[in-house]
């Protein structure tokens, strides 16, 4: 949970140079593992992206 937060806190602090933005949604997956609500919303957002970019998640397009 801590360093769910961490990696959130310097997803917001993007504007500095060894901070990115990639880090904001890496914050948000660590910190679904340990709240229950945010697990939903996580499992739909990764199952959009497998729809979406197959390639990703190391599956074959036909």
């Amino acid at each position: 949970m801590p360093s769910g937060l961490l990696f959130c806190v310097g997803g917001v602090l993007s504007f500095l140079p060894v901070l990115g933005l990639w880090m904001l949604p890496l914050g948000l997956l660590l910190l679904a593992e340990d709240v229950s609500f945010c697990r939903r919303i996580s499992a739909k957002i990764m199952g959009w992206f497998a729809r979406r970019k197959p390639a990703l998640f190391g599956e074959q397009v036909v």
